[in-house]
């Protein structure tokens, strides 16, 4: 395989997704190629130790934003004409599926606020408890300079106590936090897994409607012999 060849199949592998990011993500690349090329290996070792245009392509499209995603697969997705019988089934069946489908969006909506607004409610007492304790620990000090000795000592181990309980309870939910963060980025690379699994789906089925084009020279970097034949080759 030569590099035009693995440009020409990564950037059929992204259709869909921006012309700026794709250039840049074959920029990239082809780049890798050429300094592993500089490196003393052949074109064909050099993109083996790259990986193949569709790893390649599936690390690139694990990179974007799952918004960009969507709005790639919608842009690449085969138009189907609805069908009259399909329409009227819908707008009749409206009724019903309409308020199921928003009512599950509402509920699975509002489990995901009510976790994260514990979880947050829960991290902001223990710290407004640890900096109430050590507020009430400095005020003990002056408590017991205005003479009342006795109530400041009690202050004073109150305000200790509280500190450490403070951080006792800080470590389990600093680790709660850093879970459900750890959490939502899974459930993000999973969506994300799912629309790449389907994108490679239609890829190999050959349901993408665009052809192929070989990738035009990239400026600023050096081409081998080969890839100068192979773009007359074309040009022919």
């Amino acid at each position: 395989m030569t590099k035009l060849e693995f440009s020409s199949t990564v950037r059929s592998r992204l259709a869909g997704l921006p012309e700026t990011v794709v250039q840049k993500a074959i920029d990239f690349y082809v780049a890798a190629i050429n300094d592993r090329m500089d490196d003393g290996l052949t074109e064909e070792q050099a993109i083996a130790a790259i990986g193949t245009p569709e790893e390649v392509a599936d690390r690139i499209l694990m990179e974007m934003p799952l918004p960009t995603l969507v709005k790639a697969q919608a842009e690449t997705k085969p138009k189907r004409q609805w069908r009259a019988w399909e329409i009227i089934l819908i707008v009749l069946g409206s009724p019903v599926w309409l308020p199921i489908c928003l009512a599950l969006g509402a509920v699975a909506l509002s489990l995901a606020i009510a976790i994260v607004a514990i979880v947050l409610s829960i991290v902001v007492a223990v710290i407004a408890v640890g900096v109430g304790g050590v507020a009430t620990f400095f005020a003990s000090f002056v408590y017991m300079f205005q003479g009342h000795v006795i109530d400041g000592l009690l202050q004073l181990g109150g305000s200790i106590v509280i500190v450490g309980i403070s951080l006792i309870l800080f470590i389990p939910i600093k680790a709660a936090l850093i879970w459900l963060i750890e959490a939502i980025g899974r459930l993000g690379q999973k969506i994300k897994a799912g629309y790449i699994r389907k994108r490679n789906a239609r890829a190999n089925s050959n349901m993408y409607s665009e052809p192929v084009m070989p990738a035009p020279e990239y400026s600023g970097m050096d081409q081998t012999q080969s890839d100068i034949s192979n773009d007359l080759i074309v040009n022919q």
